[in-house]
């Protein structure tokens, strides 16, 4: 409450109050410009920027900034289009396009003063760099999901199906949110927890969203068809079905880009698995199961495909293919509630889904990769009892290198006293990757949970 009554108690200078009653102006001109160009969302966005230049957070100045900078871009196409259209005709335009061209100006000065502004805030709660970095993902996944509305052939943002002008406001409250968990991401003090916090809101709503639409509610679905809600059914679904959905092209992208980041942070199925391991250090497997760790997905994936492909042959039914769905997805939940359940490990992920083998194994075409530093390591452990993929031990220790099944979690390198384990990209230093990569992830994160899926 104290912290309330400060905000509002507050005094501005007389240059600081028409500082901010012009970038306010220069706001809700934009705003006008999408207004009239029929993004009525958008319009309705530069009320949230209001509220973001109203707040002394250093973020949320660096999206204002962000923001009108792309707001002179958009300025500055009206002003090439108005001319390129004028010119056609043979009319005058000169004059029309030099305005909007100005108004471009100005809305870039804009942008350059509320940049300053954030640089000069003392905020508490976040530094400077980390600022600037929850401000560029929350562009990145606001200008992601703006673009992919204008190209996408259907309504993939859920709340557009209900109301059209609410899909920009959804892109808004998502780049919110990415921004929010991405600052907590970055932290490796509190990345594990937030990455499972995150994880498990993003499964909830896909599966919230997935038993409406099993209920009837069409509109939760993004096909208006149910799909089976197990990744390992991205694989076999079409080997039995002779034909492509794009759920295996999102997959592809999402893995060249984040690597095997899609097993700890964008698969929906996962944060089951993850809720039957637990927190507690991960207890050590018999030896009968490690050979299930090596070949366990493999096998799967071998004999799944292959009973897919018999299916088809055969002319089976739907309906006798949703139960052998049905009856897949019951062993899946099993091995979590049985086998990962007890020994602490998400024994389904590292052992069953042979989504998450092909993953793994693509992968590799990815730059990213975790590291160790054999000259910090002190053999300690930490990182082999946190990592519930099993994809660390002390042989990987000393090689510098993860085993194949590892999802770039990073839940170890949080728990490296030494600072060990770090992230490596080609050509880039540690901290830098560690930022670019949980950047990366931030936003496919964001922009998987804005998509309805199912």
């Amino acid at each position: 409450m104290n912290a309330v009554t400060a905000y509002f108690n507050r005094t501005f200078t007389l240059g600081q109050s028409l500082a901010w009653l012009g970038l306010a102006l220069v706001t809700l001109t934009l705003g006008a410009h999408f207004y009239r160009a029929g993004e009525y969302g958008i319009a309705a966005c530069v009320g949230g920027m209001l509220v973001f230049m109203a707040l002394e957070s250093r973020w949320k100045q660096y999206a204002v900034a962000f923001f009108l900078f792309w707001g002179m871009v958009e300025w500055g196409e009206s002003a090439l289009d108005l001319a390129l259209m004028r010119m056609r005709f043979g009319m005058p335009w000169i004059r029309g396009a030099g305005i909007i061209f100005a108004v471009a100006l100005v809305t870039g000065l804009a942008g350059k003063y509320a940049l300053n502004r954030a640089r000069c805030l003392d905020d508490a709660d976040t530094g400077n760099a980390r600022a600037f970095f929850q401000g560029i993902v929350f562009i990145c996944v606001f200008l992601a999901l703006f673009y992919l509305r204008r190209a996408a052939p259907m309504n993939f943002l859920l709340l557009e199906r209900y109301l059209p002008v609410l899909g920009s406001v959804q892109i808004f409250f998502v780049s919110w949110y990415a921004a929010f968990i991405s600052g907590r991401l970055v932290d490796p003090k509190t990345s594990r927890k937030a990455r499972k916090a995150a994880w498990l809101v993003f499964a909830v709503i896909f599966f919230l969203q997935f038993f409406l639409g099993a209920l009837g509610v069409e509109k939760m679905l993004l096909t208006g068809s149910l799909h089976a809600p197990v990744p390992a059914f991205i694989v076999f679904a079409p080997i039995f079905r002779d034909a492509f959905s794009m759920m295996p092209f999102i997959v592809l992208a999402s893995v060249l880009l984040a690597g095997s980041a899609w097993c700890s942070m964008l698969c929906y199925f996962g944060p089951l698995d993850s809720l039957a391991a637990g927190n507690k250090a991960v207890r050590p497997y018999p030896d009968w199961m490690r050979g299930l760790l090596h070949y366990g997905r493999a096998v799967v994936l071998a004999a799944g495909s292959l009973l897919a492909l018999l299916l088809r042959q055969a002319g089976v039914g739907t309906a006798a293919a949703v139960s052998i769905s049905i009856a897949f997805a019951v062993c899946s939940l099993i091995v979590m509630a049985v086998v990962s359940k007890r020994y602490n490990g998400m024994a389904h992920c590292a052992a069953f889904c042979p989504l998450g083998l092909l993953i793994n194994l693509l992968g590799r075409v990815s730059p990213w990769r975790l590291r160790v530093d054999r000259e910090r390591c002190d053999d300690c452990g930490a990182c082999e009892k946190i990592c519930k993929y099993g994809a660390i031990n002390k042989e990987t220790r000393e090689t510098g290198n993860s085993l194949l099944r590892c999802s770039l979690c990073r839940d170890c390198v949080g728990v490296c006293t030494s600072k060990a384990l770090y992230i490596h990209f080609p050509g880039v230093t540690r901290e830098r990757a560690w930022w670019v990569f949980t950047g990366l992830v931030s936003v496919l994160h964001a922009v998987f949970l804005s998509v309805a899926m199912v």
